[in-house]
């Protein structure tokens, strides 16, 4: 669809990558908003783990460019090539894919596209020796409650995305296609890292939907038989046929990851950002309408009565109580109305008032956390970025977030320590300190110095090592 250079600014040499569409698929509408899309897409997250878009706009022929950030490294499907990953590895990289997918999410975005070539690995700046992926290419992203503008649309019969990676619902084409379609597909992703093959694979498309829509995975477990229970478990419900049975959200796939390798604390962070993504994909509350009823000589009873209630909730509990007292009100009228004023007034109990439906409380979430800073030895200075938060032990104040902090704690006579933790309430992040190692002292003697004491003796080899030691 296009070609990729790579730009150098002239003034300040930093490095980038400019993504330009053919000039073929540039006249064509729908390929050019496609093209569009990926820029604003991931331009509206704005996330560590999705590529960092600089500039868009059109060149003077009319064709799309896109400047975005450069990225040195190989992507998952480069990597996947040489063989299954430690599940250390998948369980890091996996968590990172649902993280930043997760915040997409939040933004409603869905990528729809999601594979391992979409899937870029670089040095992690933060971590020694640790990866960080990024997410690329949101061409055919779609972009949910029009928050971002009109969303292309697509040709009549036309396959978006990759079957090897897509969800039963893309497959068959599906108006309806939420962010679930990520939860599945990532599914896919999960189990080829540890697994060292996908769970469905053909080299006809029609055989490969087939499967998609139809055949159930074989645990990856077969393959793999060091896997640990509890991810086999997460890898399989993202893969269920039924959307309703997945994840309901890439947060909450996020937590299951997290709480599965051993880190509660970013386990109940992902949740909580998941019951929060939930609140929002509660579609609003219907308005049921009561039609106004009379009796006869058009005596009036009751005038419209309007419901605002929960689907599956209150309308099922209050309908029989509103219609209970729509009756007593209607023979009400007509004993004390104008038919019944001949009648022996009837006494009747007073009916019980119908009782208050509250919805359960919603948890807010907490505005911040607090977190314990310690070391051993103690005394040590903490410093993020610049900024000395206190002398060891201290504490750490936030706000909750996704992105982790990096902690530098520093003690004269030790080695520096950096550590990298989600904020999370009651959480302690603790260094262990190491010495620093004396300097060496060189064993060879100058010139100059033997000239200045002529009648020194000169050690012997033996003794001049013991000397120096």
């Amino acid at each position: 669809m296009g070609k990729v250079y790579l730009a150098i600014h002239p003034d300040i040499g930093r490095q980038a990558a400019v993504k330009v569409l053919a000039a073929t698929d540039a006249a064509d509408p729908q390929l050019a908003s496609r093209f569009i899309t990926e820029a604003r897409a991931a331009n509206a997250i704005r996330h560590p783990n999705i590529v960092d878009i600089y500039d868009s706009g059109v060149l003077p022929t009319g064709t799309p460019y896109i400047v975005m950030e450069y990225l040195d490294g190989e992507t998952l499907q480069q990597v996947l090539l040489r063989g299954p990953l430690a599940i250390v590895d998948a369980f890091d990289w996996g968590c990172q894919i649902a993280e930043a997918l997760s915040a997409a999410h939040m933004r409603d975005v869905v990528h729809r596209d999601l594979k391992p070539d979409n899937l870029f690995l670089i040095p992690d700046p933060r971590r020694l020796g640790k990866r960080q992926v990024k997410v690329l290419d949101f061409g055919i992203a779609k972009l949910q409650r029009g928050t971002l503008g009109q969303v292309h649309k697509t040709r009549t019969g036309s396959l978006l995305g990759t079957p090897l990676y897509m969800s039963p619902e893309q497959c068959m084409s599906g108006k309806d296609v939420d962010r679930r379609t990520d939860v599945y597909s990532l599914g896919v992703i999960l189990y080829e890292m540890v697994a060292g093959k996908r769970p469905f694979d053909s080299d006809g498309v029609y055989e490969l939907i087939h499967m998609q829509v139809n055949q159930p995975p074989a645990p990856p477990s077969q393959h793999r038989p060091d896997l640990p229970p509890e991810l086999e478990t997460i890898i399989l419900q993202a893969l269920a046929k039924d959307p309703a049975v997945r994840q309901p959200s890439m947060a909450a796939l996020l937590s299951q990851l997290e709480l599965a390798r051993g880190n509660p604390a970013a386990s109940s962070e992902a949740l909580a950002r998941a019951q929060r993504e939930t609140l929002r994909a509660i579609p609003l509350p219907e308005v049921h309408s009561v039609p106004e009823i009379k009796t006869l000589g058009d005596t009036a009873v009751s005038k419209s009565v309007s419901l605002q209630t929960a689907r599956g909730r209150l309308a099922p509990r209050v309908g029989p109580l509103l219609a209970s007292a729509l009756l007593i009100a209607i023979v009400g009228v007509y004993f004390w109305g104008p038919f019944g004023r001949k009648a022996q007034p009837i006494h009747q109990a007073t009916p019980a008032p119908l009782p208050v439906v509250r919805p359960a409380p919603v948890p807010t979430p907490p505005t911040s956390v607090e977190m314990e800073l310690a070391s051993l030895p103690t005394g040590a200075e903490v410093f993020v970025g610049e900024v000395l938060l206190g002398t060891t032990p201290t504490r750490y104040q936030s706000a909750p977030t996704s992105t982790p902090v990096e902690f530098v704690f520093r003690l004269p006579g030790y080695e520096s320590e950096r550590i990298r933790a989600l904020p999370a309430q009651g959480l302690t992040v603790s260094a262990k300190l190491k010495t620093t190692p004396p300097a060496p002292v060189s064993a060879k003697r100058s010139e100059a110095g033997k000239l200045k004491h002529p009648t020194r003796p000169q050690p012997t080899p033996s003794e001049d090592i013991q000397t120096e030691r």
